[in-house]
């Protein structure tokens, strides 16, 4: 297959692919975009669809490494990435060569529910691991919050997208980390972009996106909210 066969959708600065993030990802040239934000399955045994989000430890830190490692091939310098909280620790271990955390950011969930304890007290914030190639990464200095590495959400209620995806990223957390990493006039790149969350991001802060997911009910759901046919309540 060529990269054209995988195409869903195209406007001006945006692109979304249905299929595969690593076939995708093989036809695409070496540093093309300038950013990777990507929040990938944490093998939590979440309904995805075609994505198998139960594999044994091993298998999935095999398959997220081969993930990273791709993406870090396609891009000028960052690779920023959610690990999920269940995966923070061990996904420092297991980067590809070459790829090295610089730094954890994170956000909170303020009124997250504190009834999930899991072993301990209630985690209300998701880190987000910034990393790169690069001895001294580049990123946009910002002023005010949104220049910080830790972004508040007020709340995580009444997302319209969290009735059709098990993990969707608020669009506010989305466009933080776009204004952060992705250069002005620059093209982000979401192998496992879901619902479109990052594209939506991009379009809005006049940034170009390339969006990959294997799931073709969520690309149509992202290409909704792009066209604004589903509004945020």
């Amino acid at each position: 297959m060529s990269l054209r066969d995988y195409l869903f959708y195209e406007e001006p600065g945006i692109v979304l692919y249905c299929g595969d993030a690593l076939e995708v990802l093989g036809h695409l040239q070496a540093q093309s975009v300038d950013a990777i934000l990507c929040d990938p399955p944490y093998n939590a045994k979440k309904k995805y669809g075609q994505h198998d989000d139960d594999m044994e430890p091993a298998e999935y830190q095999v398959w997220l490494q081969g993930l990273l490692a791709a993406c870090a091939r396609v891009t000028v310098d960052p690779v920023v990435f959610f690990p999920g909280t269940k995966n923070v620790l061990s996904t420092l271990e297991i980067l590809p060569p070459g790829l090295k955390a610089h730094r954890i950011l994170g956000w909170h969930r303020k009124e997250f529910a504190g009834d999930k304890w899991n072993g301990g007290p209630a985690m209300s914030w998701e880190p987000i691991i910034w990393a790169s190639t690069r001895e001294k990464p580049a990123f946009n200095r910002l002023f005010g919050t949104a220049g910080r590495d830790f972004l508040v959400v007020n709340s995580t209620h009444g997302d319209p997208f969290s009735v059709d995806h098990p993990c969707p990223k608020p669009l506010r957390v989305m466009k933080w980390l776009v204004g952060l990493f992705v250069p002005d006039g620059g093209i982000a790149l979401d192998p496992t972009c879901g619902t479109g969350t990052t594209l939506e991001a991009c379009k809005e802060s006049g940034r170009c996106a390339i969006g990959i997911e294997s799931e073709p009910r969520y690309c149509d759901l992202a290409v909704k909210r792009l066209r604004q046919e589903v509004l945020a309540l």
